[in-house]
């Protein structure tokens, strides 16, 4: 966990990052019509729930979505295709029918454990269908003379290891949804380099926020809480993770397509870096407090995974910090879980 002095630097950034951020808000766009592919995941629907606010058309493509007060929310007055990346033709009709100047490529393959038994399907996802979306792109006249912007979402996992990566740092992959993603990097910047797309990575760490379809530990630990279970801490696990609040990402990735940023590449990062016992001992808090009595975590062994990224991310390209703390953060998912409660009513059910 961060030293306490250092997260009273960051809070104090706080203030100066919203000054700036503002500023910088003021030189992109609003006259857009934009693209989300995988609207309807989780960083896709926030994307849209706040892009639908500052002036944009909204086409989103979705392939498999569970049904949700939240979505539906969320994605009210969007235009919603369904449809598959990987399908070039497809791309291509939908750029040039809603006439589309940004893109947010969004959707992949994301579930890191799941990835390392399905490994055809996501390097299929992650590397073919972000090859579909920029070949797209290529062949649309909008975007080849230089009219268009596209972004895409990346991890922190290409970086591998390495303590405080940047911008420049070589990729250094090792298990399949690093080295999809690390291909990923390499195929944007190829369309970048020699096509001459306004393609950008956005290397994100873990993202956190109201997801109640996910199994990670942030949305687990919170319904187990909510159901009045015992959440459960790994004994044997003292990896570390840094982490961002979902509403900090999707404002970068809006700031992004401002023509003040130029590079090929960018880190969001906020130097919250928590291990995971640090974690459920946080969000346990609040139902001790509010909702349950004495909740009291299971410690349990288990073998767990290698965390990838040790330590906070860098970033030499733009001058960036979070609006939104880590514990704001925890405190309007642990809310948005109650206000949104029936979207995993089933989950009720099935946990005993």
């Amino acid at each position: 966990m961060p030293e306490k002095e250092n997260e009273n630097v960051m809070e104090k950034m706080f203030g100066i990052a919203k000054e700036y951020k503002e500023m910088k808000k003021a030189e992109v766009k609003t006259d857009n019509n934009v693209l989300i592919t995988g609207l309807g995941g989780f960083v896709g629907s926030h994307l849209a729930n706040t892009l639908k606010d500052r002036n944009t058309n909204i086409v989103g493509i979705v392939r498999d979505s569970i049904p949700s007060d939240w979505l539906s929310d969320a994605l009210f007055g969007c235009t919603i295709l369904n449809g598959d990346i990987r399908n070039r033709d497809f791309m291509r009709r939908v750029i040039k029918h809603y006439d589309i100047n940004v893109i947010y490529h969004i959707a992949s393959f994301a579930n890191v454990k799941q990835a390392n038994n399905l490994v055809y399907e996501t390097f299929d996802t992650n590397v073919m269908g972000t090859l579909s979306v920029l070949e797209a792109c290529k062949n649309s006249r909008r975007f080849e003379q230089g009219d268009g912007k596209i972004i895409v979402l990346n991890t922190d996992k290409v970086y591998g290891e390495k303590l405080e990566a940047t911008e420049d740092d070589k990729y250094d992959w090792s298990e399949p949804y690093a080295t999809s993603k690390s291909c990923q990097g390499f195929i944007s910047k190829m369309f970048r380099e020699i096509y001459n797309l306004d393609v950008k990575s956005a290397h994100s760490c873990n993202i956190f926020g109201y997801d109640p379809f996910n199994d990670r530990l942030i949305p687990n630990t919170i319904k187990n809480c909510i159901k009045g279970k015992s959440p459960v801490i790994y004994n044997n696990d003292s990896s570390i993770r840094e982490y961002i609040y979902i509403d900090d990402v999707v404002d970068d990735l809006y700031m992004l397509t401002s023509d003040y940023y130029n590079k090929n590449a960018y880190n969001i990062n906020t130097g919250f870096v928590y291990n995971q016992k640090d974690i459920v001992l946080k969000i346990i808090e609040y139902y001790n407090d509010i909702n349950f009595e004495n909740i009291e975590p299971t410690y349990a062994d288990g073998k767990l995974p290698k965390q990838i990224q040790n330590e906070s991310m860098k970033s030499i390209n733009w001058n960036w910090a979070p609006q939104w703390s880590f514990d704001d953060g925890i405190r309007e998912t642990v809310d948005n879980f109650l206000i949104y409660r029936y979207d995993w009513r089933w989950d009720l059910f099935t946990y005993e």
